[in-house]
């Protein structure tokens, strides 16, 4: 299989076989299958340590990625893109702010901590491919492939919760930061 997930948080949990069946399902429709994707999910404290090591922001967030193509060094014969590091604290938080901004709707009450894990899964995957929110015309172009996904996962608009606090954090609306793999993997404690 080529995700990995290493579930290290003490707590809490997320569908490990649900999240490897999507993000391969995306690597294969957007033309990159069999490539290689770890995915980390972890507590606030781990994913803020990261922020402040790799982005000198010393605070939560939901999403970080670190993409591995941005890293010096020779190619490899298998297609190894990166790091997904997701917070599970922030994932159960945002899914609980979900079922509450869309109370209305029916299918929010199944919206979990699963599912904010695919949102955010999705999201620093198209980070990994090259896939940006910096200019509106990128925002635009990233979040209709964000649709596209999350579709067969939820009919509600995810990306309609008020992540301002998030976007303050990050700047510009952002879930995710893109950086070197090989970095963070070589200064990692063992």
């Amino acid at each position: 299989m080529s995700i990995w997930i290493d579930n290290r948080h003490p707590q809490l949990r997320a569908g490990q076989a649900r999240l490897a069946r999507h993000l391969n399902e995306m690597l294969q429709v957007l033309g990159h299958a069999g490539a290689w994707v770890d995915v980390s999910l972890v507590t606030d404290a781990e994913i803020k340590r990261l922020n402040r090591r790799y982005r000198q922001v010393n605070k939560v967030t939901d999403v970080l990625s670190f993409a591995l193509s941005e890293a010096p060094g020779p190619r490899l014969p298998v297609e190894i893109l990166g790091d997904i590091v997701i917070s599970l604290d922030t994932a159960a938080r945002q899914a609980l702010a979900v079922r509450y901004q869309f109370a209305q709707v029916p299918e929010a009450k199944g919206y979990r901590i699963t599912e904010e894990v695919l949102f955010l899964a999705t999201h620093g995957l198209l980070h990994l491919l090259g896939h940006d929110h910096l200019e509106p015309a990128q925002a635009e172009a990233m979040e209709a492939l964000e649709r596209q996904f999350l579709a067969a996962i939820t009919p509600l608009d995810v990306q309609a919760l008020d992540r301002t606090e998030h976007s303050r954090i990050t700047g510009r609306g952002t879930r995710a930061a893109r950086g070197s793999a090989a970095a963070r993997k070589s200064a990692a404690p063992p």
